[in-house]
């Protein structure tokens, strides 16, 4: 609760940046575990932004095994990405906010606040550019399924905060695009169990990753404020 309020008092500062205009009703969790749900919501909602912008661009359907199932699939991830952005942030929101906080200050404080999530999201970031650093992202929107997939349903993270995420059949998502996997093989390449692979991997490092605050700096203002 505290951290929302201070959150909340030093975007008022930041208006006329818009930082604070990244989703309308955003929900920020108090606990730092709460955080890396957030962040791994941060991660998805990134993801199937830039993957629907890039198939709007493209002007194609995408699809996985029947009419049926790609209905299915599609009309879920978009259903998804509308609620995502209504409530959790993006990658460009904490982007812009690390670069901003370089020369205002109101910015500056509110990447302070921030710093868990950039902390996170950056952890999972970094580990995903390693897996793919010599070859194309392909079916990123099965990366979020599984990801997701891993970590509310095998981690059994708490998602009360976000309801909407209850509704998806993330099981079911995933077995469609495991029933259809020769659709996704490239230079004899199972795609689907690498996205599988990768996405645990994910998992794996935000789970593994731990919040420092920069004690340095704390004492730093400390000594000032004497």
């Amino acid at each position: 609760m505290l951290r929302n309020l201070a959150i909340d008092s030093v975007s008022k500062k930041v208006e006329q940046i818009e930082l604070a205009n990244y989703c309308k009703n955003r929900i920020s969790p108090a606990m730092l575990s709460g955080v890396k749900t957030e962040a791994l919501l941060v991660f998805a909602r990134t993801a199937l932004e830039r993957y629907f912008l890039h198939v709007e661009g493209s002007k194609y359907s995408p699809k996985v095994g029947s009419d049926e199932e790609s209905k299915y699939v599609y009309e879920t991830l978009e259903g998804l990405k509308n609620n995502l952005q209504d409530t959790v942030v993006n990658a460009d929101y904490l982007m812009s906010l690390v670069q901003g906080a370089k020369t205002n200050i109101a910015l500056k404080k509110l990447a302070k606040h921030e710093e868990p999530l950039i902390n996170y999201y950056d952890a999972m970031a970094k580990r995903v550019s390693t897996h793919f650093v010599d070859k194309p992202a392909y079916i990123p929107e099965f990366l979020v399924i599984c990801v997701l997939s891993n970590w509310i349903v095998e981690e059994e993270r708490s998602i009360d905060l976000y309801p909407y995420l209850k509704d998806i059949n993330f099981e079911h998502l995933i077995a469609i695009f495991e029933l259809n996997r020769k659709e996704f093989k490239k230079d004899d390449e199972d795609i689907v169990s690498d996205i599988l692979e990768i996405s645990s991997l994910i998992v794996e490092k935000l789970k593994n990753t731990k919040y420092k605050p920069n004690k340095e700096r704390l004492s730093k203002s400390r000594k000032k404020k004497k």
